[in-house]
């Protein structure tokens, strides 16, 4: 259960590392305002996401 939880982790990290990196080339003139906002709501959940997916890893660990 671990090795699948630390997996699903690692590529979310990708995703989320690629996602930061479009964000970051992007302006108002590639994307409209209401595109900018919910790609940032997406990475910001992606975060969240990504630190209970820890925490569930961390749990696991503690309980062996």
């Amino acid at each position: 259960m671990i090795r699948k939880l630390e997996k699903e982790l690692k590529e979310l990290n990708v995703k989320r590392s690629k996602l930061s990196k479009f964000l970051a080339k992007q302006n108002k003139k590639t994307l409209s305002a209401r595109k900018l906002v919910l790609l940032r709501d997406q990475k910001q959940v992606m975060g969240k996401y990504a630190k209970v997916l820890k925490l569930r890893i961390k749990d696991l660990r503690e309980a062996k």
